[in-house]
């Protein structure tokens, strides 16, 4: 049988590895006795270099053969999430195929990383008999769209990366009773081995640019280090792969590699060879699945850093192929550890210190995992072949590897707070109290950005204050798998003031750090998670800590009753002290303000008698036992957080030190009637600077006028008696 094999995204030539890919999918299928042709986007053949420790079979499949009786589409290459016009092209030639009486076959469709076009994917589904999905993400994806489908299944691809076992050597005579696997042919070979140098381990980076809320400047230098840790403890050389295969990854690979010690040795893969030198690696530092699944089909020790959500559950899902699910950590943990180490280069030395410590059970874990890899991948091109023969899809599940409880241990510290548990705390680190009140719209948007948080380990209490609880439910149902348990839902059948629901909020679940969100200003991926890590410092004895928003660095407040301009919390600040809101600033209740519970035991809840003022009472009282620090919209570069304070910086501290001593022994109820009366005698005199500039302008418009028309006059004047003069020359000297 003949059939014609569509790539994908990851075809041979653009990602490491997919060469290897594409030969093993034809050794695969040759074994079935079908003959495939690899086809490019106009149907042209496609023709594959040959590949060591390969089988054969399938070079024949190269050239033009007969007309295929079948398609294959398949998407080479983990991590190539398919987009609108990868997908567009794969249902014209499905529908191609279709139309000629042709099985269409899906092989290593990747649906998982974020929306995709439904309708093109439905039409797709539906006309393949077999689909076979990268992840089970990308298989609940399509399970949504076509229910109905009997041949959907997570289709297993990376055991294509694998050699195919070689067949044993025959014994010499006379030495098969003594020699057991594995040993040396004899006594020279043993000599030969023991006089050459051993080589140094392979270390290979194999990343691609990150597209995720962290951005490459903060990516590069935590994958550096690591790659140094490695080294310092193996004195291995270090390759570096753009697991990508685009230019912007190729971009990012280089400037990891400059930031690497000038001692680190650096080798690049040749021309069309970084599939190989990955295949032979002994260390894989990655970022993407693709390098995953290349470091574990070489068994080596995978060090899988995500920079996104994306690449976590994708590297995660590679991982578990193999019983080593879990094993991923997020970038923002290493960014944050958190109390797992002091800083990111403490938590980098001691996972590469326990990555060299764990590398003798990983490899051994590998092995035993890999027959099992191996007999699923046949099942599933088994279920392939007898589809593109024209069978009906089998529905025998595939049994997952069994974990191997092998890693590194400060993996499962670093992933505690950095990844969705699979049974939520009973206490966790943050209680986010939204209160919800006019339409879905706005609860959607604020839950949306609460599960895009790098920081995970929270806990929501929505509190329907008078709204319509079938609003609230339909809002949270689609996002109840992602939520895992995180939500609880108090219902208020009338409105009680957003004091009464943060109250509630708050006595509905535990936690040690509070924050209100209002539903209003979007929150950015990595609040949260520079929030907590700033009360966490323990150079820190801030009680709170306010983000301020994008686009409004320094807090710059500009209002009705506020002259434009007026900064009332300045862009070098990085603390909200009691002045600032004596004198009107609202940073700590129109910003997402987090600050420890244990605060209400010495202030008390917020006070129900008030309206909308009681966030800006109860900062009042906050700052008046403890401080708050302030950190921008965007973490600031090394330079800036290096500079100490400022002597301005320092003067404030002092003056606002004197103030909450006072207020301690008087109240504050003197400073906030004489910033009462100054703000008023402020607004009235701005309010008369207003007035005398509008008459200043009205009075230089009037004298401009003026100045105009005596400017033409005297033109007038100029020009006549110049003009007069000379006809009076004119005429005598014509004599008249």
């Amino acid at each position: 049988m003949h059939i014609d094999v569509l790539p994908g995204p990851g075809a041979p030539g653009r990602l490491p590895g997919a060469e290897h890919e594409l030969r093993g999918l034809l050794a695969e299928l040759a074994l079935r006795g079908i003959d495939a042709r690899p086809v490019g986007p106009a149907g042209e053949p496609v023709h594959a270099a040959p590949v060591r420790d390969q089988w054969e079979p399938g070079d024949r499949a190269l050239e033009r053969g007969p007309e295929a009786g079948a398609l294959l589409l398949v998407g080479l290459g983990a991590g190539a999430p398919a987009d609108e016009a990868q997908l567009g092209h794969w249902l014209g030639r499905s529908r191609a195929a279709a139309d000629a009486g042709r099985p269409v076959v899906v092989s290593g469709l990747d649906l998982g990383a974020g929306p995709v076009p439904e309708e093109t994917v439905r039409r797709l589904l539906s006309i393949a008999s077999v689909v076979g999905l990268r992840d089970e993400a990308s298989l609940a994806v399509a399970r949504r769209l076509c229910p109905e489908h009997p041949g959907l299944r997570v289709g297993r691809q990376d055991a294509l990366l694998l050699p195919v076992p070689a067949a044993p050597a025959p014994a010499p005579e006379g030495d098969s009773a003594t020699r057991r696997p594995g040993e040396l042919d004899g006594p020279a070979e043993r000599r030969r081995e023991q006089e050459e140098p051993a080589a140094p381990p392979r270390i290979v980076a194999a990343v691609a640019r990150p597209a995720g809320p962290f951005p490459p400047e903060q990516v590069a230098p935590v994958l550096a280090s690591v790659l140094d840790a490695l080294v310092h403890r193996t004195g291995g050389t270090v390759t570096l792969l753009a697991c990508g295969g685009a230019c912007a990854d190729e971009e990012f690979a280089a400037e990891v590699a400059a930031l690497l010690r000038d001692d680190v040795r650096r080798t690049l893969p040749d021309e069309g060879g970084a599939g190989a030198a990955a295949l032979r690696a002994d260390w894989v530092l990655t970022t993407c699945p693709r390098g995953a699944a290349l470091g574990l089909a070489a068994r080596a020790v995978v060090l899988p850093v995500a920079p996104d959500k994306y690449s976590l559950d994708s590297m995660n899902a590679v991982l578990a192929c193999w019983g080593l699910g879990d094993g991923v950590v997020p970038l923002a943990a290493l960014l944050t550890p958190g109390d797992v180490a002091w800083d990111t280069p403490a938590a980098v030395q001691q996972w590469a210190t326990e990555a060299v410590e764990h590398r003798g059970a990983v490899r051994a874990a590998l092995a035993d995992a890999e027959p099992a890899v191996r007999a699923a991948a046949a099942r599933w091109w088994d279920d392939v072949a007898g589809a593109l023969r024209g069978g009906a899809p089998q529905s025998a599940p595939v049994a997952a590897v069994p974990p191997r409880g092998v890693g590194a241990p400060v993996v499962r510290a670093l992933r505690r707070r950095y990844t969705v548990p699979v049974v939520p705390p009973e206490r966790p680190t943050v209680a986010v109290v939204l209160r919800h009140r006019d339409g879905p719209a706005g609860l959607r948007r604020a839950v949306d950005d609460l599960l895009a948080q790098t920081f995970t380990d929270w806990r929501l209490v929505v509190v329907n204050d008078g709204g319509d609880p079938a609003e609230v439910d339909e809002a949270l149902a689609p996002r109840r798998d992602e939520l895992a348990g995180r939500a609880t839902v108090l219902h208020h059948r009338r409105a009680l003031g957003p004091a009464v629901a943060a109250n509630r909020g708050l006595g509905a679940v535990d936690s040690e750090l509070v924050v209100r969100h209002e539903g209003t200003d979007p929150w950015p991926p990595t609040l949260l998670q520079r929030a907590v890590a700033h009360l966490e410092d323990p150079l820190v004895t801030d009680d709170g800590v306010v983000v301020q928003a994008e686009g409004t660095p320094g807090g710059v407040e500009v209002g009705p009753s506020r002259r434009p301009g007026r900064e009332l919390v300045r862009p070098d600040r990085d603390v909200l002290t009691l002045t600032d809101v004596l004198d009107g600033d609202r940073t700590a209740v129109d910003r997402p303000f987090l600050y420890r519970r244990a605060v209400h035991g010495v202030l008390g809840d917020y006070d129900e008698t008030l309206g909308a003022a009681e966030g800006w009472e109860f900062t009042l009282r906050f700052l008046e036992t403890f401080t708050v620090g302030l950190l921008p919209a965007r973490p600031p570069a090394a330079q800036e957080r290096a500079e100490g304070p400022s002597a301005a910086r320092g003067e404030l501290t002092v003056r606002d030190r004197y103030l909450r001593q006072w207020s301690a022994e008087n109240g504050v109820g003197l400073p906030l009637y004489l910033r009462r009366a100054a703000a008023e005698e402020a607004g009235a005199l701005h309010r008369r600077l207003d007035a005398a500039e509008e008459l200043a302008h009205e009075l230089l418009d009037v004298v401009r006028a003026q100045s105009r028309q005596i400017e033409r006059l005297e033109q007038v004047v100029a020009e006549r008696g110049f003009i007069a003069f000379w006809r009076r020359v004119w005429r005598s000297l014509r004599g008249g």
